[in-house]
């Protein structure tokens, strides 16, 4: 059976290639295919690693020599093996090597010397190797390595104060728990927002490779009978579950507190508040500005309607005079022709021969003069020079006007009637 992966060579191209069930490949096949990024890249730097030497291994043979197998899981495997220095950065080849290097210092039967030791030590040394030889032994160890401090700092104001300093190598160290490569660190206080950003974000979505099996308390091997393993794993299954959420609300702890004692976040937010506030501001002058625009152009079409109102009311007004006075005038003049008429009508005895009539003639008179229109009476006036004419025309004027006062009285009376 064979697996076809895409397999990247270098940003710009790609390629698949074959990948058989077994040997490196395969193993970097499956590191990809889970995620385990950090055990392929291990498996695929220990060639391009500095290879340890014997000098860099450092023999504690009084400590090894107080050691008792019972006690294997509380000792300090990498300081048996003389690597303590090294500890989650040592690859296998480094504990292959630094397992040789003890077995010829330090065994029973092959060594000589003030390193050789017991049967009891030298199986505790024996532990050690088993223990690390592996990448799934060595990763059980790493992950309750008791010289790793899972120590969070609160937030205090030294803290604040300090904040890249405390925080900082805290980061650095709890990166090594990434199952993905390329962790981002803490940074530095000239950082960009969006970096800032992209450090919290990885931060808090951190996935951990750290597992506590090395810490199970009940031994699967000594269980008697199927069941009773099968209850072992259980037990051991919640205790791991119980101690991963823990390890998870650690490091959601560790984010947290560092978000708020981060002074970029501070100087972020307070920048957004300053921005925040100019555009609330500026939306706000624009409001005002609005308003009183709109105000002026109110106060200034009241203003055209005033003045269009108040010149109306002045023509009105002038007109109004106009009128009066031409009232006046016709009014003047009606009574300039009545005069010349009454005059007239008197000079020539209101066209009566007898003396009892000139009452009546005189009321017939009034009565015409309060109907007869100017141009009348100015006709009237022209002609006074000529009795005949006069007496013509007056006759006419009168006549036709008592014609048109009966008429009028006489449909009074009719609708009166009705």
């Amino acid at each position: 059976m064979t697996f076809t992966v895409e397999v990247k060579e270098s940003v710009l191209t790609t390629s698949l290639a074959c990948v058989y069930p077994y040997g490196a490949s395969f193993f970097k096949y499956q590191c990809l295919r889970y995620n385990l990024l950090n055990e392929c890249d291990n498996n695929e730097s220990e060639d391009e690693k500095e290879e340890l030497s014997e000098s860099d291994i450092k023999l504690d043979i009084k400590y090894i020599k107080s050691l008792e197998s019972k006690d294997w899981k509380e000792q300090d495997h990498y300081r048996v093996l003389g690597i303590p220095h090294l500890r989650v950065k040592a690859s296998t080849k480094d504990v292959k090597k630094a397992y040789k290097f003890m077995v010829l210092k330090c065994h029973p039967d092959k060594s000589q010397g003030s390193t050789k030791v017991n049967e009891e030590a030298f199986t505790c040394i024996q532990r050690s190797y088993e223990q690390l030889c592996t990448l799934e032994g060595k990763r059980a160890y790493d992950s309750t390595d008791p010289l790793f401090d899972d120590d969070i700092p609160n937030i205090t104001e030294h803290n604040k104060q300090n904040f890249y300093k405390t925080y900082g190598p805290i980061f650095s160290q709890n990166a090594q728990w990434s199952m993905q490569k390329n962790v981002p660190l803490l940074g530095f206080e000239t950082d960009s927002i969006d970096d800032v950003n992209d450090f919290y974000n990885f931060w808090y979505d951190f996935k951990s490779w750290r597992e506590y099996s090395y810490l199970d308390e009940e031994e699967r091997d000594k269980a008697e009978n199927k069941d009773e393993r099968r209850y072992v794993d259980k037990l051991n299954k919640q205790e791991r579950v119980r101690r991963k959420k823990e390890e998870v609300s650690r490091l959601r702890t560790l984010v947290d507190n560092a978000y708020a004692c981060d002074p970029r976040i501070k100087a972020f937010n307070e920048e957004r508040k300053k921005r925040k506030q100019e555009a609330k501001l500026a939306k706000q002058e624009a409001y005002r500005l609005e308003q009183e625009a709109l105000i002026l152009k109110k106060e200034e079409e009241e203003r055209i309607i005033k003045e269009k109102e108040e010149q109306r009311l002045l023509e009105e007004k002038e007109k109004a005079e106009a009128e009066k006075k031409e009232r006046q005038k016709q009014n003047k003049l009606l009574k300039t022709e009545r005069k010349k008429v009454r005059e007239h009508v008197k000079k020539y005895n209101y066209f009566c021969t007898e003396e009892d009539n000139v009452v009546k003639a005189m009321e017939n008179l009034d009565i015409l003069l309060a109907g007869l229109s100017i141009e009348k009476m100015k006709n009237l006036n022209s002609s006074s020079q000529n009795k005949n004419e006069f007496s013509v025309l007056y006759r006419n004027y009168m006549t036709s006007h008592l014609e048109e006062q009966e008429k009028r009285k006489k449909y009074r009376l009719r609708l009166c009637v009705d």
